[in-house]
């Protein structure tokens, strides 16, 4: 999985990322909202940890959201 970009804000975390069949040509964004975080996240997390998260706990959090979830749509570079 290649992250390309996150963000939090407005207690969303908005994610850009790429997984290996990918390759080059696409991308996919993925929106959590603050609950989402929560209930997917591998830790216990508060609204405040989130403003200083790094790219391991966003891919943490992207392989939980997929074990109950498909991979958003892809979207051409």
């Amino acid at each position: 999985m290649n992250i390309i970009d996150y963000y939090y804000e407005s207690r969303n975390l908005k994610v850009e990322f790429s997984t290996i069949d990918d390759g080059d040509k696409y991308y996919r964004t993925l929106n959590l909202s603050f609950d989402d975080i929560q209930y997917y996240s591998p830790t216990i997390i508060i609204e405040k940890d989130l403003y200083d998260i790094d790219e391991d706990f966003v891919i943490d959090l992207i392989n939980q959201y997929l074990k109950e979830n498909d991979l958003p749509e892809e979207e051409s570079l």
